[in-house]
């Protein structure tokens, strides 16, 4: 496995899960000291910013925002920045599993045509991932 931040070879590897997504962490012993010298206690983590908040795009987005674009932008912030690919893959995943748990509840609670819109939007972000 190779180092997030500089491609050397990773010694330290996390894995982490977040509402069932997990996605994978590496470093090499030179990132993880730089990393861990520049990190800041999450307790002083300023807060999730504005344009986070600003942009919904879905019927779910308030929901949304706290499930899956909130944890990216925490977890950023405590091992630093991924690549823009690796981070929409990654919010991808967290929305697809987001948007799926909604559906069961949905389907359990009978509302179909929530359950249909909540399909298309799940079919729509698969599409969108398969087309990169």
């Amino acid at each position: 496995m190779k180092c997030m931040k500089c491609g050397q070879k990773a010694s330290h590897s996390y894995q982490i899960d977040f509402d069932g997504v997990e996605k994978k962490i590496s470093y090499c012993k030179k990132c993880v000291a730089e990393v861990l010298r520049n990190s800041v206690p999450l307790r002083k983590i300023a807060g999730v910013p504005d344009e986070t908040l600003k942009k919904g795009r879905h019927v779910f987005e308030d929901e949304m925002v706290v499930f899956v674009e909130i944890p990216v932008y925490v977890l950023e912030q405590m091992f630093g920045k991924w690549h823009p690919q690796e981070r929409e893959v990654l919010l991808n995943e967290r929305k697809i599993a987001f948007l799926e748990r909604k559906l069961k509840e949905a389907i359990k609670n009978e509302d179909y045509r929530r359950a249909s819109r909540l399909k298309q939007l799940i079919t729509q972000i698969k599409r969108k991932m398969d087309v990169k």
